[in-house]
């Protein structure tokens, strides 16, 4: 289960998967007569550039109320399911398929937490 704010999924996660922000910035001079250099600034890891993907269920109300923090770019705490807490992120919806085969008023829902 996922937390978002008071917002919880049922069940387990599907999928998640987190893509750190590895910045590098390369600043190349090419000179052509043999006088150029080359400086390559690293920034390292960026906390905040941070993205976790995943696939949950969440109930029609609770995803009525992921739709709002996502057109208003609301800043919420996310709880994952290792326990990992998330501060500060933005709801980044993807998808969105009904799930009324097995629970009617559910919906699966692909979506992105990006720290901000």
């Amino acid at each position: 289960m996922v937390q978002i704010g008071t917002i919880k999924s049922i069940g387990h996660t599907d999928g998640l998967s987190i893509i750190p922000d590895d910045r590098q910035t390369l600043v190349k001079t090419v000179n052509q007569n043999g006088a150029g250099s080359v400086t390559v600034e690293d920034y390292g890891v960026v906390d905040d550039g941070e993205v976790v993907s995943f696939s949950a269920v969440f109930s029609s109300s609770d995803y009525n109320a992921l739709v709002t923090l996502w057109k208003n770019r609301t800043a919420v705490t996310v709880t994952l399911e290792d326990g990992t807490v998330i501060a500060s992120a933005r709801v980044v919806l993807k998808s969105a398929a009904y799930f009324d085969v097995l629970l009617p008023g559910y919906k699966k829902v692909s979506m992105e937490v990006w720290r901000v």
